[in-house]
């Protein structure tokens, strides 16, 4: 404690020594009250000239704790506590000096030293306060009937109670800094080692899908892309329409089988390798079109910025569910536009189309949303599916920043 500063406060109540403030409080308010009766007290207090100004000093005292002590308790080794022994020092010389009554209220103010200061500065303050009050009982020998022989005497013992209640103060409030420290770090070591304990179980199921996925998705989009080879091989030639519908099947299971090893390897989609987010997301749509022969456009709203790789990923896969979507469940559409806005609060992508839109009650089967859903808010973002205007649907993602 001897090389503590000023400037590290402890939250109430987050040791041992924070649950006994209230005690000090109640007990300092005892000692006022006491105080305040032996002024009036016949032979126990002072003379009546200096009855006023003893009180009056008291409940200066008294105010000074309140507005500054009682919550430097509450965050020791703080300011606030040397500006609160600052003014609670000279008061309580001031009060001894006018009744000496006044004494009772020291049985508060060193244990305040203790609890407020490091240990080197509370010993001066110790000494100082002790000293100030021999000080007062040689000057004001006729009031207190002391010689100084016998005032050195008191003082010295005074000084070694102090020092003694002091070093028992300091180890208790260290021992309780101690124990909450302690606490925090188990803690925080019990916080560590849950999160690896998920990321160790984390690791293993991708480790297992990774098996998976290679097993049985990676190896049969492979054979899917040897049969469309040898379909498109034994195809006429002049059947354009059939070779065109075989290479866009192949171009379908070559990206599907990228994807499958992207997983296996826990790489990001292959959409996004050398693409930027708006270039990928043109990409989609721009192949929808073409597969589909819907009309479909993509624009890009605002700077567009880096967003980490999980809200990117999320932004394509939202946009592949809700192409699919269109492509399965929107018959009638004729047009489909995309929006991605990079706002100052965020980042919103609207997909819309102008087929005959869905009922929200029956969007729970077969429609991905769900799955959209989860993926955004795992993110932080949020998802709406509804109608578009005049006709059609419209799936928006918000993506605060």
């Amino acid at each position: 404690m001897a090389g503590g500063t000023l400037t590290d406060p402890v939250d109430p109540g987050r040791d041992d020594w924070h649950r006994t403030v209230p005690g000090w409080h109640l007990a300092f308010a005892t000692l006022a009250v006491l105080t305040a009766g032996l002024l009036f007290t016949g032979d126990a207090g002072p003379p009546a000239a200096d009855r006023p100004v003893a009180l009056l000093v008291l409940v200066l005292l008294c105010g000074w704790y309140g507005a500054t002590g009682a919550r430097a308790l509450h965050r020791t080794r703080s300011r606030v506590g040397v500006v609160y022994l600052a003014g609670a020092v000279p008061l309580s010389a001031a009060l001894f000096a006018a009744a000496p009554s006044g004494a009772l209220m020291s049985c508060m103010l060193y244990p305040h030293i203790w609890a407020l200061l490091p240990l080197r500065r509370a010993i001066a303050v110790t000494v100082a306060s002790v000293a100030s009050m021999a000080a007062v009982m040689i000057v004001r020998s006729d009031a207190y009937g002391q010689e100084p022989p016998s005032v050195i005497l008191v003082a010295a013992v005074a000084l070694v109670a102090a020092l003694v209640l002091g070093v028992w103060i300091t180890r208790i409030i260290e021992q309780s800094r101690q124990r909450a420290r302690l606490v925090e770090e188990l803690a925080a070591t019990r916080t560590e080692l849950a999160e690896v304990s998920r990321q160790a179980g984390a690791l293993a199921e991708r480790e297992r899908l990774a098996r998976e996925i290679h097993d049985t998705l990676a190896q049969g989009f492979t054979s899917v892309l040897l049969l469309l080879e040898a379909a498109k091989a034994g195809t006429c030639e002049r059947d354009q329409a059939a070779r065109g519908h075989l290479d866009q099947a192949r171009r379908t299971a070559v990206d599907n089988l990228a994807e499958a090893r992207a997983l296996v390897a826990a790489l990001p989609p292959p959409q996004l390798f050398d693409a930027s987010l708006p270039d990928a997301l043109g990409g989609l749509i721009e192949r929808f079109e073409a597969e589909t022969a819907i009309e479909a456009a993509f624009m890009v709203t605002g700077t567009p910025r880096r967003l980490t790789p999980n809200e990117e990923v999320m932004l394509l896969r939202v946009t592949q569910e809700a192409l699919a979507n269109v492509r399965k469940h929107a018959s009638g559409a004729g047009r489909l536009e995309g929006v991605l806005t990079y706002g100052s609060g965020g980042v919103t992508l609207r997909i819309s189309d102008d087929g005959q839109g869905f009922d929200p009650g029956d969007a729970g089967t077969g429609f991905g949303i769900g799955g959209m859903r989860e993926r955004v808010t795992e993110v932080g973002g949020s998802l709406s599916v509804g109608p578009a205007r005049p006709s059609g649907t419209l799936v928006q993602v918000e993506l605060p920043s």
